[in-house]
């Protein structure tokens, strides 16, 4: 009877050590392939609105985002804040610059990863050509799914927004 205790004993000692490796080598996997795509939606967004700046009949900046399904509801109600408050001030010019590249001009070529921090969730990102060119963007999990909550002077603090 001692000897089928121990046997049984060292059975469930061994199963709790194996799943204990096997949950901690998953997590570790998790943490690998969330930080791929929260990289993946913040450059996929700021490429797609490259690519709509460079169309010849861009969509208005408003209607694009609006219409976009990787920035939370927050970025779009900032955005649109920021907007209208600048055309209160100044009604014929606005803001005055493009406050997704927090810039008058942005590479043309679109953008690649430059840094990423994956417990803040800010990714920098930076011009495929022009390198000095860089951009902070803040992303969020919402429902297993990651957004971008924050670029260029959306949604990111002062501290963080990277001047160009």
């Amino acid at each position: 009877m001692k000897k089928w205790m121990i046997i049984f004993t060292s059975i469930v000692l061994i199963t709790i050590v194996s799943f204990g490796a096997w949950e901690n080598n998953q997590k570790n996997k998790t943490i690998a392939l969330t930080q791929s795509e929260i990289e993946l939606v913040g450059l996929q967004f700021i490429n797609d609105y490259v690519k709509n700046c460079n169309d010849e009949n861009p969509t208005e900046l408003l209607d694009w985002v609006d219409s976009n399904t990787r920035v939370t509801a927050k970025f779009k109600s900032e955005l649109k804040r920021i907007i209208e408050d600048a055309y209160q001030v100044d009604s014929e010019i606005g803001l005055g610059f493009d406050p997704i590249f927090n810039a008058q001009d942005y590479p043309d070529e679109g953008f690649e990863i430059d840094s990423f921090d994956v417990k803040s969730g800010y990714l920098i990102v930076k011009g495929q050509k022009w390198t000095d060119f860089k951009l902070t963007m803040k992303l969020v999990n919402q429902q297993n799914h990651y957004l971008v909550d924050g670029c260029g002077v959306i949604n990111i603090p002062k501290e963080k927004v990277i001047g160009n």
